[in-house]
């Protein structure tokens, strides 16, 4: 979602600073955008119980309907948007067409699956309309303030080791290696950061009891404008590939990111300062402007499952080789910090 935000300022430049641009989105999910060029957000609820839920979308379609859109683009390749698209009632519809069969017909004007990033995808929908690309930027929303970061120091490096998506993740004992291999070497804290749910806090939690350097931790209590506020004030960024590494990359803060089996051509943090991407196919550690990532050179990555055998759990990242990584996280935070040793 967070990676739609460059086709805002084209649509404006376009059709004129009047045009009317809103956004249907998950629940949740609508603290990153930066609403200065939106109209409304429509919120997609998930209501427990079958009827709540059904009454609750029939409801919304009829209010998407009512708005009389010209366009409609579907960016998520799913079928719920695919239906809200035709159902709009916009006679020019782009999106990504789904698999099934009931779908094909669905758009007038269809998005290819291209080896790019996100982003470009995206912008291949106003392409496709000839609009002119003017900007890839991304945007997120950060809070004007919080009185959560009073004593927070005024050098550190933010980590935010989860995700949804538990394949994704890092051993938590290396992420406490993390978090104390920075303490010790440049003699600055680590702050974390965690999302209020049971699995990020256990996890955190975890993190915590293994380190030795008392990292601070914001566990479940920001909400996602303060997360991207803490950031701005960050010296570089740790994580995993998560929405979070691409808010901290749209803030321009130094970002190293762990990939495992997620195609990193496609999700690899943006570098706002470039108009087009400079990612190499390879493995290892990867330089992308002023951000790195690191995936493991290992013959079935990336593999695009849910972990390996699609068990939730990657080899890749859960029995990294560890010397290699902290290495190349060390070539990538040693130009940044080197001012901040003792």
């Amino acid at each position: 979602m967070l990676l739609t935000s460059p086709l805002f300022p084209n649509l404006k430049a376009h059709f004129g600073e009047n045009c009317q641009i809103d956004m249907l989105v998950n629940a949740g999910t609508e603290g990153l955008l930066d609403t200065t060029l939106l109209g409304t957000i429509y919120l997609l609820k998930r209501p427990k119980g079958i009827f709540v839920g059904l009454k609750s979308d029939i409801a919304l379609l009829f209010t998407l309907r009512e708005q009389k859109y010209d366009i409609v683009l579907g960016l998520t390749g799913g079928e719920r948007a695919a239906f809200a698209a035709f159902f709009t009632g916009a006679k020019v519809r782009v999106g990504i067409t789904p698999h099934s069969f009931w779908t094909k017909h669905i758009y007038t004007h269809k998005i290819s699956h291209k080896p790019q990033h996100i982003i470009e995808s995206n912008l291949d929908a106003l392409r496709l309309l000839q609009i002119p690309i003017l900007s890839k930027c991304v945007c997120v929303k950060v809070a004007k303030d919080s009185k959560a970061f009073k004593n927070l120091p005024k050098e550190f490096v933010h980590c935010h080791f989860f995700s949804d998506w538990l394949f994704k993740c890092l051993e938590d004992s290396f992420c406490a290696q993390i978090v104390d291999f920075i303490a010790q070497t440049y003699q600055i804290p680590c702050v974390l950061t965690a999302a209020p749910n049971a699995n990020e806090m256990q996890k955190i939690q975890t993190i915590q009891i293994l380190t030795q350097s008392n990292p601070i931790i914001f566990a479940g209590n920001l909400s996602l404008e303060e997360v991207a506020l803490l950031n701005t004030k960050a010296k570089a960024f740790i994580g995993v590939d998560t929405s979070i590494m691409h808010l901290s990359a749209a803030n321009g803060i130094p970002t190293f990111a762990f990939f495992g089996p997620s195609f990193a051509q496609l999700w690899h943090p943006w570098d706002n300062t470039l108009q087009d991407s400079i990612f190499k196919n390879q493995k290892g550690g990867i330089q992308i402007g002023k951000h790195r990532i690191y995936q493991e050179k290992m013959p079935c990555v990336p593999c695009g499952n849910a972990g390996c055998n699609n068990t939730q759990k990657s080899d890749c990242l859960l029995k990294l080789d560890t010397k290699k990584a902290l290495n190349a996280l060390h070539e990538f935070l040693s130009p940044l910090l080197k001012d901040s040793k003792t």
